[in-house]
């Protein structure tokens, strides 16, 4: 992107009468400190002036203008460039490049290749500049430092550089005439070849507090680098050596750094933790080195083309590492290098470093300050609290906190469990339920709180004698209390008059307190709690058909009550379960016509209130129910005798004679035009005659003597098909336009039928009325949706 920029040029005008005056003082401008590189902005520009406002796209730009003392500020993100920095810094005003991100994690931003050539960083000739908080990953090294002096290489990540085939390479190399280039705090891992390389010629290097994993060419190598310092590194999976001085590396120290050599077969086993080569011996300091040799591995120390296989033979014949020790850092190495090198627990490498040593950080890899633990000895030199190695382990007080609600019977409760880790020295700790209640002090966990229902802040707090503290946050929500719901089921027994009663579906955020069973006869039962797994048993005096109610109630006083149906002995002379549509747009629903009494329900849920009565007929009439005005919905009608009496939308009647006594309607949309024809079934012949609107009479045999007729729309291609139930197998046969027949059993022995567009799906399916039990059942054999039943009251 490109911006226009805009100079503005002021000229100071002074007239021939003022020479000889005192000139005006000039305004003083501030010097800016900062620039600003940010390629997600839009705002961004490579000619712009690099403020925050306007920063640059590239840090490359921001590179070619920045002067020292200057910090260039580089905002999340890719940036696919090579870096070339030729602006120096002075001594005291060094150029620092900084990306985001907390020490030794991957920064957010990242400087990649885009031509697997490039570099990321390129210092050559340059001195007194920092790059810090960077991630990179480049084919080639990351960061090539040439004949540059007072470098500083920080807290950056790089990962997967060093990578060109057949041609492998450091992460980092330190090249040419440089020196005094510290690469501190860095984590550098998944190079191809070294993780941080010295070549021939550079003087004064410190390498410092580095974390190095799983560098193919080992984790520091130095090649005739005189003077070089490597002081509390953790080095941990790489092949070859861990840290290796080579050639003419004299007068070097090697210090503090914690060696964890790798022992997969990749690797050679010949491949030392410390090699220091026979022209780098002299003046060379190597102690209070951690080298821990797992099995396979190679020797720990190689000394002037010697191996030796402990600490004590290294320091016995060559008199180096008197301090050092084999024990296991006990670090998160999984073998490769997402591992950590972060401790796990107290090891022998803690407060056990020379702090005296040269390159030596205040703060560990992460930032950290050094600490004393005081469960193990100081036995390092000066301070002796410092611990070896890149991290130091840090007082390990934690708290956690997490929670479960719902406790049964105890809805707005809520569990808190976790609790206070203060191995190091004891820790106050409070307990915040952040409901504005009393804070809790020194909780013991596990802990229940009761809540009003809402959204809730909890804080855990720890506070050690040092004055350090944690806290650990969980949220937590505490919903309204659900309601109280209860059902039951009526089964019939074998013994006359006798029923069971099952308590199902009795539901209460709060303990149910107690019930009430009203058996609808003038009879109860009541009992605490809510009836057991054990059904409640009850006989009645005489047949009839009663309603059975369950009340429970909480300890709260809130009550739900369930219903269910006994039918003893129940077989009334005349009752006719019926189908029917009541309403345009309504699905069918069930009812009841008894010898001129209709029921007919007004939904498909069940209960007393939906259900509508009215007297129209006498005993012996048999129900015709279809939709004789083209209404979209059913009318009433009476077959009596061999005469359809059929009831319209605005109530007036008509009587249409068709068929003779014995004779069962089976009325509908036999012409599919949109309203119903007339039509008997004659169950001593087992044929369907069908009146037509041009009057004539179409008839058809099926079915056998006994069976119960049947009409409806099995195919959803709006007119009616026949159809039989034969009673003692509960068996259906439904015959298609197509002339076939599909037979399925439905129901019990001894159940009535009867047919209907129950889930409003345009096709119509069966269903049946048991009449022991005064149950409905309806199936979705034609509708994808299996059987469910309902109750008429």
């Amino acid at each position: 992107m490109s911006s226009r920029r805009r100079v503005g040029l002021a000229a100071a005008l002074v007239s021939s009468t003022v020479i000889g005056s005192a000139l005006p003082a000039l305004a003083a401008h501030a010097e800016t400190t900062s620039l600003y590189v940010n390629n997600r902005s839009e705002a961004c520009s490579d000619t712009g002036p690099g403020t925050q406002d306007q920063p640059f796209c590239t840090i490359q730009a921001a590179a070619d203008v920045v002067r020292p003392g200057q910090t260039v500020h580089i905002g999340d993100g890719d940036y696919v460039e090579q870096v070339t920095l030729t602006k120096s810094g002075t001594p005291g005003s060094p150029i620092t490049f900084e990306g985001a991100g907390e020490p030794a994690q991957t920064p957010p931003v990242r400087v990649t290749q885009g031509d697997g050539k490039s570099h990321a960083f390129v210092l050559s000739g340059v001195h007194d500049i920092t790059v810090r908080h960077l991630s990179m990953d480049t084919d080639p090294e990351a960061v090539l430092v040439t004949d540059s002096t007072g470098i500083t290489l920080d807290g950056n990540t790089i990962q997967y550089s060093g990578r060109i085939q057949g041609d492998v390479r450091p992460a980092v190399r330190v090249a040419g005439k440089s020196s005094g280039v510290t690469v501190s705090r860095n984590r550098i891992e998944l190079s191809g070849g070294a993780g941080v390389s010295v070549d021939a010629g550079v003087t004064g290097t410190v390498i410092t507090t580095n974390a190095l994993l799983s560098n193919f060419g080992g984790a520091i190598v130095v090649n005739d680098a005189p003077g070089t310092v490597v002081n509390g590194n953790s080095v941990g999976d790489g092949c070859n050596p861990g840290i290796a001085l080579n050639g003419n590396s004299a007068g070097s120290t090697v210090v503090n750094n914690v060696v964890v050599q790798n022992s997969t077969a990749a690797c050679p086993t010949t491949a030392s933790g410390l090699l220091v080569a026979a022209g780098s011996t002299a003046g060379t300091r190597a102690d209070y080195n951690v080298v821990y040799s797992p099995a396979k591995a190679g020797a720990p120390y190689t000394w002037n083309g010697t191996a030796y296989g402990s600490p004590a033979d290294f320091a016995a014949a060559v008199g180096q590492g008197p301090h050092d020790l084999a024990t296991d850092p006990k670090f998160q190495l999984y073998g490769n290098g997402y591992g950590q090198v972060v401790p796990t627990t107290d090891t022998a490498a803690m407060d056990s470093a020379d702090t005296t040593a040269p390159g030596r950080l205040d703060t560990d890899i992460f930032g950290n300050p050094r600490v004393d633990d005081p469960l193990v000895p100081n036995t390092g030199t000066g301070t002796g609290i410092q611990d070896r190695g890149a991290v130091e382990y840090q007082n390990p007080l934690s708290a956690s906190i997490d929670y479960s609600n719902g406790l049964p019977g105890r809805p707005l409760d809520v569990l808190f469990t976790g609790g206070v880790n203060a191995p190091w020295y004891p820790a106050a700790t409070t307990l915040d339920f952040g409901d504005g209640s009393a804070v809790q002090a020194s909780p013991t966990l596990p802990l229940a709180h009761t809540y009003a229902p809402g959204h809730y802040t909890v804080t855990l707090t720890a506070k050690d004698g040092k004055g350090l503290t944690r806290q650990a946050v969980t949220e937590v929500d505490v919903r309204p209390v659900g309601p109280l719901t209860a059902a039951v089921s009526v089964y019939m027994t074998p013994q006359p008059q006798r029923i069971e009663v099952h308590a199902e579906r009795v539901q209460s955020p709060w303990p149910a307190a107690s019930y009430s069973l009203d058996f609808g006869d003038g009879q109860s039962a009541t009992g605490n709690g809510v009836p057991g797994t054990q059904p409640i048993s009850h006989t009645y005096a005489k047949p009839g058909k009663y309603r059975v109610r369950l009340t429970v109630t909480d300890d709260h006083g809130r009550t739900a009550t369930g219903d269910g149906r006994a039918s003893i002995n129940f077989s009334v002379p005349g009752e006719v379960p019926i189908a029917g549509r009541w309403a345009a747009g309504q699905t069918t629903v069930n009812g009841m016509f008894t010898d001129g009494l209709w029921a007919l329900r007004s939904t498909a849920e069940g209960g007393v209130a939906d259900v509508t009565t009215l007297s129209w007929g006498q005993a012996g009439d048999l129900p015709a129910v279809a939709d004789w005005d083209g209404r979209g919905y059913d009318q009433l009608g009476l077959y009596r005798a061999g005469t359809f009496v059929l009831r319209h939308a605005d109530g007036s009647t008509t009587t249409a004679p068709f068929g003779a006594a014995g004779d069962v309607p089976v009325p509908g949309y036999w012409d599919g035009n949109g309203h119903a024809q007339l039509a008997v079934y004659r169950p001593s012949t087992g044929t369907f005659a069908v009146r037509h609107d041009d009057g004539t009479v179409t008839t058809a045999a099926f079915g056998n003597a006994g069976d119960i007729p049947l009409a409806g729309d099995w195919d959803g291609v709006g007119h009616f098909q026949l159809g039989i139930f034969r009673s003692n197998s509960a068996t259906f046969a439904l015959r298609h336009d197509d002339g076939t027949v599909s037979t399925a059993v439905y129901g019990a022995p001894g159940d009535r039928p009867l047919v209907g567009d129950w889930f409003g799906k345009g096709r119509m399916s069966f269903g049946v009325y048991r009449p022991s039990m005064a149950t409905y059942a309806f199936s979705g054999a034609y509708a994808g949706i299996w059987g469910t039943a309902n109750q008429l009251y």
